[in-house]
Order: structure tokens, then C-alpha cells, then sequence
């Protein structure tokens, strides 16, 4: 292909992109009111008019399907990184994935702009034994390149039957890295109340319909004077529901709300007093803290002053709707935020209070893995002592 044909490829796919995203969600979004039934027309007509000029200025003609598929994943890719296109032909199966989750892996994997990375990983999964990280980019996924693989295709295969294997090739911190493991079903911890050099820190690794109930447990009969830390790291699965029953027992009144737009569609209210009766609340987060577990720690943010220790979160507190489309592929796509008790939408990382991150070490901490220094300065956080420079000092 000469260069301006390459030239007229690139321009036409930055247009149909926006144009097929905004058409997309218009037929997506139900309660958007229309400016008049020509507007849709309207788009679909350029939208045509470049496609078809694409195909036609190609020097090898691509088939139809071929460039309708790569328009839609690109769009997706331009909404956030959680919408997806799933074809026709995939539909089922990908159904199937939906339901079965991340159970059989721990692995949050995500791809903006062609490269696919890792958002988080649970705890004590066949991903976090094999030594993922959170962060990493996953260059082979089993063998192939992942630039090429739409994100239904790892998401089908993360989901499959116990006993798969996993082939990661990645890049950590700019060095090569590779894992392997079998997918095997588990469950995420119940959260446990530990002593860490003098504070208590509350580890809670899921939100669920039983973590209420077994906080609960945990809060009852202890006297907590200077406070207690909860270990959010990373973070991400359950769901939002269980996040705000959980978040009651820390505060009541106004906990926040899902919203679509401008319309509340759900407001969660704690009306009895809460269980907690003690001093400060340190949140540890970092990069895997993610949707239920942002929305957990915005609530205690702003309602009880806690502080914020580690590195920012990934920002994505929402509710995933489907619309079907003419050709039998499905749009997976954020239909609604959660919100915190300010009613702005968690659709942007938190940010710490205290920031711990590669730039802030001290020589003292130079060895020390960042979970672990995330941890070690949260609880000199809640204790009021001073920073390790300091002493050294």
C-alpha cells in the first residue's frame, strides 16, 4: 500500500471509530433523546460512505466482516477498557464466560490501544501462585502475539475448563517475565483481622453476600482506641452491592448511589448505627483496587476522613450492560457508575493521601517489595510515627 493510501486508511478509521461509538451508544442508550430521526441516518450514511471507500482504496480487498469487526473493536476500545464487541459466532461461549468469572484464574487482564495487560490478581489464585503481577503486559498469551487477540478470545480462554494451561509471556518494569499455571477452580479468602506491628489490619479479598456478616464478626467485642487499617490491596472482585452493605458497618446516612448520567437508578442508604466504634481508618489501595473494592474505600474516604495509603487505583466502579446488535454480535458495555456519598461518578483512579510508589522509597526500603511497603507505611500511618529517612536522620 503506497502512503496515501495508508494515509487515507489512517484518517477514515479515526472517523469511523467516534462515528460508530457515538452510533453504538445511541442505540445502546435507550433514554437518550434523539435530536431527530435523521441524526441516526445521518451517521450510518458517512459511516457507510468511509467504509466503503476503505475497501475500495485497499490494494488487497478485505472483506466485509474482517474491517466491520475491527471497526467495532476499535470503537469499544475507544468507550473504556471493559467494553467489548463479541461477534456472533461467539456469543454463547462467551456467555458461559460471563458467568464463570475470573473463578477459574484470579486474573483481571485488560487491553487499551492493542496492548493487553494485567489490572489485578486475587490472592492466593493459580495466577497470583504462578507470580503475576499486577501491571504487568502480557505480550504471548499460550503462544501467541496478544496484539491481534480481541479481549473476548483471553477472557473465553481464562474461563475454561480446570486443568487448561496458562502461557503468559510479559514485560515487568521493562524486563522480560513469564508465568505458567493450570486454571483450577478456588475461592478468594474470608477476611481475617491480624496484628501487624501493633495496629490491626482487617484484610477483606472479596466483596460478597457474606462479607458483611463476617466483618461483622470481626468488629464485635474489640476496643480499637487509636484505630485499625483494611487491607485493600489488590482487590477486584465481588460486587458493588455487598461493598455499601460492608461500608454500613462503618458509618450510616447517605452511602452513595448507581447513576446513569444525571438518573439515580438506585440510591444505598444505611439507616441503623453502625457497628464501628473506634478511632482512625487507614484504606490501603494500590493499582488492583478496583470496583467494588473503590467503591468500599470512597465511602470510608468520605465519610469517615479515612486516609488513603498506597498507589492509585485503577478507576472503574461500574455496572456492564448489553445491547444486541442486527448482525447477532452482542456490545458489552458500561451502562451505569457507582458513586461515593458526593454522588460523583468512580469512573477515575483514587488518589492516596499518602502516596507510596517506587519514587517515594527510602534508602532503608531500597529491597522492600511495594505491597510490603505499602503495608509498613499504612500502619506507621495509623500509629503517628515517623517515616524510616526520618529516623535514620
Amino acid at each position: 500500500m503506497n502512503r496515501s493510501r495508508i494515509l487515507f486508511f489512517l484518517v477514515s478509521a479515526c472517523l469511523v471509530f467516534p462515528l460508530l461509538a457515538g452510533t453504538l451508544l445511541r442505540a445502546a442508550d435507550r433514554n437518550t433523546p434523539e435530536a431527530g430521526d435523521d441524526s441516526l441516518h445521518k451517521y450510518l450514511s458517512v459511516f457507510m460512505d468511509v467504509l466503503t471507500l476503505t475497501r475500495q482504496a485497499h490494494v488487497d480487498k478485505p472483506s466485509l466482516d474482517s474491517l466491520m469487526a475491527g471497526a467495532l473493536d476499535g470503537t469499544t476500545d475507544a468507550l473504556d477498557p471493559f467494553s467489548l464487541y463479541i461477534p456472533a459466532k461467539a456469543v454463547d461461549g462467551y456467555v458461559e464466560t460471563l458467568n464463570a468469572g475470573k473463578r477459574q484464574s484470579g486474573l483481571v487482564l485488560l487491553k487499551e490501544r492493542g496492548i493487553a495487560y494485567v489490572v489485578a490478581v486475587e490472592q492466593g489464585s493459580p495466577a497470583d501462585q504462578a507470580g503475576v503481577k499486577a501491571g504487568d503486559i502480557v505480550t504471548e498469551f499460550n503462544g501467541k502475539s496478544t496484539r491481534p487477540m480481541p479481549l473476548w478470545e483471553i477472557q473465553e480462554i481464562l474461563a475454561g475448563q480446570p486443568g487448561t494451561r496458562i502461557a503468559l509471556n510479559m514485560l515487568r518494569i521493562g524486563e522480560p517475565a513469564k508465568a505458567n499455571f493450570e486454571l483450577k477452580s478456588f475461592d478468594p479468602p474470608a477476611p481475617s483481622l491480624s496484628d501487624f506491628e501493633g495496629a490491626p489490619v482487617l484484610r477483606i479479598q472479596t466483596f460478597g453476600p457474606e462479607t458483611a456478616r463476617q466483618v461483622s464478626k470481626l468488629l464485635q467485642n474489640q476496643a480499637w482506641p487509636r484505630g485499625v487499617v483494611v487491607d485493600l490491596r489488590g482487590v477486584s472482585s465481588g460486587d458493588a452491592e455487598f461493598a455499601y452493605a460492608t461500608a454500613e458497618l462503618f458509618t450510616s446516612g447517605d452511602l452513595g448511589a448507581l447513576q446513569r448520567r444525571q438518573e439515580v437508578v438506585k440510591s444505598y442508604q444505611a439507616a441503623g448505627a453502625p457497628l464501628w466504634k473506634g478511632g482512625k481508618v487507614v484504606v490501603l489501595i494500590d493499582r488492583g483496587t478496583l470496583g467494588p473494592a473503590e467503591v468500599f474505600a470512597t465511602v470510608l474516604h468520605q465519610k469517615l476522613k479515612a486516609d488513603l495509603v498506597g498507589e492509585r487505583t485503577f478507576g472503574h466502579a461500574g455496572r456492564m450492560g448489553t445491547a444486541q446488535l442486527s448482525s447477532g454480535g452482542r456490545l458489552l458495555y458500561t451502562e451505569a457508575f457507582y458513586t461515593g456519598p458526593d454522588h460523583k461518578l468512580l469512573n477515575e483512579g483514587l488518589k492516596p493521601d499518602v502516596s507510596v510508589s517506587e519514587r517515594t522509597r527510602t534508602y532503608l526500603e531500597k529491597d522492600a517489595p511495594l505491597g510490603e511497603l505499602i503495608l509498613r507505611r499504612g500502619v506507621r500511618h495509623l500509629l503517628g510515627e515517623e517515616e524510616p529517612a526520618k529516623k535514620a536522620a
